[in-house]
Order: structure tokens, then sequence, then C-alpha cells
């Protein structure tokens, strides 16, 4: 008995911060299935019907993907976000290679000028990024709407972590083999750094993808519109919110993340302990 009820409470405590975190979207992917007075007539009492669609309708999925250019912007998405990950991880780990494995004076207020850049709110930084990527002709292009974020000082700050655990012995041994510098990066710093580098990728694309502000600047075409854009077109201006069509793109957009979120939770959860552990 004595055993069985330390178990028990562990199980009731699960149970509740699986009910506080998993039902707020556990409601709104039943919504998201349901006409719009069906939404409200279920909210209240709250009870099975909440949470389970009693007559589930896909015509909320359907306007979306008609009339809302939804299937467009989840493409646009996808290039923006896996250009921005690929971007980061390339850009930051050249530079964290530099700092950390190049010897030279002012290495470290390098990074502390680079790392102080993180401190800058993203409002102070719209009106500059705007009118440099106009400039250079990237106005209205999935191309401006990831090239200012791929220098990341959180990216830098991760990867210089991980490569600073790295045992110099390594570089050591392959410059006596011949190896250049670029030899030893690509060889023998990335493949010791998966870990670290599958957690940028995953918190970059994230960040990516959930972006509203600097694409809400630098989009004006429907061609070019991302996904969150175009879940926010659901919701017209004077209007009552079309919340079953708000509800079913929020459903849509978080598939791929957690997606993503499975296949590399294990190097999430490592990534994130090594980070903060060490370094």
């Amino acid at each position: 008995m004595k055993r069985i009820l330390p178990l028990l409470g562990a199980a009731v405590i699960l149970v509740v911060i699986l009910t506080i975190f998993l039902g707020p979207y556990a409601w709104i992917v039943a919504s998201s299935f349901k006409p719009q007075f069906a939404i409200f007539r279920d909210l209240n009492p709250i009870s099975w019907g909440t949470f389970i669609p009693a007559n589930p309708t896909i015509e909320n999925f359907i306007h979306l993907f008609a009339n809302r250019g939804v299937g467009r912007a989840l493409i646009n998405s996808a290039i923006v976000s896996s250009c921005q990950v690929l971007g980061t991880l390339f850009l930051c780990s050249m530079a964290a290679y530099g700092l950390t494995r190049i010897r030279f004076k002012g290495a470290g207020i390098v990074f502390g000028i680079v790392l102080m850049t993180f401190l800058l709110p993203i409002e102070s930084l719209m009106v500059p990024l705007f009118m440099h990527v106009s400039k250079l002709g990237m106005q209205d292009t999935l191309v401006g709407v990831f090239i200012p974020w791929i220098a990341s000082p959180f990216g830098l700050f991760m990867l210089r972590q991980a490569f600073e655990d790295l045992p110099r012995e390594l570089d050591e041994a392959a410059t006596i083999d011949g190896a250049g510098h670029w030899r030893i990066f690509w060889s023998i710093v990335l493949p010791n750094v998966r870990t670290t580098l599958a957690t940028l990728a995953l918190v970059t694309f994230l960040f990516s993808w959930n972006a509203f502000l600097w694409p809400l600047v630098i989009i004006q075409s429907p061609k070019n519109q991302l996904i969150q854009l175009a879940i926010a077109q659901s919701v017209a201006i004077g209007q009552l919110p079309n919340w079953g069509e708000t509800f079913a793109g929020a459903t849509i957009a978080t598939i791929p993340l957690i997606v993503l979120f499975l296949f590399l939770q294990r190097y999430f959860v490592r990534g994130i302990a090594l980070t903060g552990v060490k370094g």
C-alpha cells in the first residue's frame, strides 16, 4: 500500500498537468471540426461535447484551402523556415568555429558584442530592417522574410558552447594528418555537435514558422503570404470572427511543428541539457 500511494499521487499529478497543457489544444482541434454556432453551444457548460464534435465537418478546412490560400501559405512557410534553418546552421556554425578554434585577440569582445544584440527587441529593428531589405530589392519576397534572421545570436551562443566542450586534441591530431580548417570543421567538429545542431534547427524552425510581425511588414502580395498571415485573414475587421476557420488554421499550422518536435525530441532535450549545464 505504501508503494501504491506515491504512484497513484504521481499519476494524478501527471493527469492534471496533461489536462492543463493539452486541454486547450484539444478544444481548438475539436472546434475546428464544428460550425460557428456549435462552438459557442458546446462551450457552456463544458462537457464531452466541448472536446468531441457530435457531428464533425471539414467545411472549415475546405474553405481555408479554397478561399484563404492556406495551401500556398503552407508551402511558403515551409520554404522560408527551411531556408532560415539551413542559413542559420551554416552561418552560426562557421562563426562559432572561428571564435573557438581560431585564436585571435578580441574574440571574447566580438562574441560579447554579438550576444548583446540578442537583447534588442524585435520591434525596434523593424524600421531599419525594412529599409535595408527594401534597398536590396527583397521587399515582398520570401528571401526578404528569412534573410535578416539567419545571423542568430542565440544560435551562435549555443554552438559556441558546444564547440568549446570539444577537446582541442582532435584538432591537433587532424592538423598533424594534414587537415586544414575546412576539413576539421566539416569532418571533425560538426559530427561531434549533431545534438546541438538538431536543437538549434528545431528552435529556429519554430521561430520562423510562428513569425508574424516581420512577415506582416515585409509581405504585401497574397501569393507570398505565410501560414500565420493566412490564418489571421479569417478574422474580418468589423465582423464576428469565424472561429471555426481560425481554429482549423491553427490546427493545420501546428501539425508540422508537432511532427518535427516528435522526430527531434531526443536531440532537443539532450541539447538543451548540455547547453545549460556546460560552459
